[in-house]
C-alpha cells in the first residue's frame, strides 16, 4: 500500500466535516431564531391583553414553531451522526494500512456517513417547508386584520 494514497483517503473525509459544519452553523441560527420567536409570542400573551383572533393565531404559530424545533433538532441529529460517521471512516482508512479488513469498516462507515447527511438534509428541508407555512399563516392574520 502506498502511504500517499492512505493519507489522501483518512483525509479526504474533513472536506465532508467542514461542510457539515457550515451546515450546523447555519441549523443552530434557524434554532435560535424559532426559540426568539416562541419566547416573542409568550411575552406577548403574558403581557397583556390578547384578542380571540390572535390567541388562535399564536397558538397555530406555536403549534407551527414546535414542529419546526423537532426538525431541526432531528437534522441536528443527523448531521452530527455524519461528522461521526465521517470521523470513523477516516480512522478506518487509516488503519487499512496495517490491516486490509479496516478499508472495508472504512467505507461502510461513510455510507453510513452519506445516508445519515441525507435524512438530515431532508428533515432540514421539511423544516423550510414549515417555515414558509408559518410566514404565510402571519401575513394572512395581518392582512385580514387591517381590511
Amino acid at each position: 500500500m502506498d502511504v500517499v494514497y492512505i493519507l489522501q483517503g483518512a483525509l479526504a473525509p474533513i472536506l465532508l466535516i467542514s461542510a457539515v459544519g457550515l451546515l450546523l452553523l447555519g441549523l443552530g441560527n434557524r434554532i435560535g431564531r424559532i426559540i426568539d420567536r416562541i419566547r416573542k409570542f409568550s411575552d406577548e400573551v403574558r403581557g397583556g391583553e390578547v384578542s380571540e383572533e390572535r390567541w388562535k393565531i399564536i397558538q397555530v404559530q406555536k403549534n407551527t414553531l414546535s414542529n419546526r424545533l423537532k426538525l431541526c433538532r432531528n437534522a441536528m441529529f443527523f448531521y452530527y451522526l455524519t461528522i461521526l460517521f465521517t470521523s470513523v471512516s477516516s480512522i478506518m482508512s487509516f488503519l487499512q494500512f496495517f490491516h486490509h479488513s479496516f478499508g472495508y469498516l472504512a467505507v461502510i462507515a461513510l455510507a453510513l456517513a452519506l445516508s445519515s447527511l441525507f435524512i438530515g438534509i431532508v428533515y432540514a428541508l421539511y423544516e423550510v417547508l414549515f417555515t414558509y407555512t408559518a410566514v404565510m399563516q402571519e401575513a394572512k392574520f395581518y392582512l385580514d386584520e387591517n381590511r
